[in-house]
């Protein structure tokens, strides 16, 4: 996916990400939260884990990290004009390091709080295979966040053609769409008794269904037009290394 625009229109902006978690609604609110967290956990454990601490020092500091600030309503502090939220919330976390190593303090800071579940092994695999090549921690948390999106908008994609029925069909052709693996037209077509120019065209709408996906899961977390502009011309720049 070497050009996200093409063949889809810019959503509106909506913040929205951030506004429920401003909501007075708590089913809301939890739930905003706990993507929240799911969109950013990795990042942050890439960015510990680049800066030379071990897996569960990493895990500990993210958790007590995030309990602080949200206990706190560190939300509260930014809108839609301050820019992308991903770059406040690793700020925000370097400064939680600095006040850590201030206070002279174990490193063990998220305790038994388990705000959300951790899949450390999972983690721990796209670290190797991503971050870990990163020349700095906010390489590696940069890469992990373009990670993050991509999966997220193809898993969105995945569970559309599930709800139209055509789960097997996407999954066949998964490797064209997403750029997994190298694999010919006409493979594709004998495994999906499709002829290659039905292949080629369903291949063509699924990306552009996927590059709007992407799209939609940038404008989550900014405010306005050339704000999502910037993130996604930085996404494109972080994705294509």
């Amino acid at each position: 996916m070497r050009d996200v625009r093409q063949g889809g229109v810019f959503p509106e902006t909506r913040w929205s990400l951030i506004l429920r978690l401003r909501a007075p609604d708590n089913v809301q609110s939890a739930k905003a939260l706990d993507e929240l967290c799911q969109v950013y956990w990795q990042p942050l454990y890439a960015y510990l884990r680049r800066s030379g601490r071990d897996i569960e020092e990493s895990k500990d500091v993210v958790q007590g990290f995030l309990a602080q600030f949200l206990s706190r309503n560190g939300f509260e502090r930014i809108g839609p004009t301050d820019g992308p939220f991903r770059r406040f919330l690793l700020g925000s976390l370097r400064n939680y390091v600095v006040s850590l190593a201030r206070r002279d303090a174990a490193v063990k800071r998220g305790g038994d709080l388990d705000i959300f579940s951790f899949d450390i092994e999972r983690a721990e695999e796209i670290f190797g295979t991503l971050a870990a090549q990163a020349p700095s921690p906010e390489a590696a948390f940069d890469r992990q966040w373009a990670q993050t999106v991509w999966s997220r908008a193809l898993a969105r994609l995945r569970e559309e053609q599930r709800a139209k029925g055509r789960e097997a069909l996407f999954d066949a052709l998964k490797p064209l769409v997403a750029g997994e693996a190298e694999r010919a037209v006409s493979a594709a077509a004998a495994s999906t008794g499709l002829t290659p120019a039905a292949v080629s065209l369903a291949v063509h709408r699924l990306r552009r269904r996927l590059r709007e996906l992407v799209i939609d899961e940038l404008s989550e977390t900014v405010g306005d037009q050339s704000n999502l502009d910037d993130e996604l011309n930085y996404f494109l720049s972080v994705w294509s290394k």
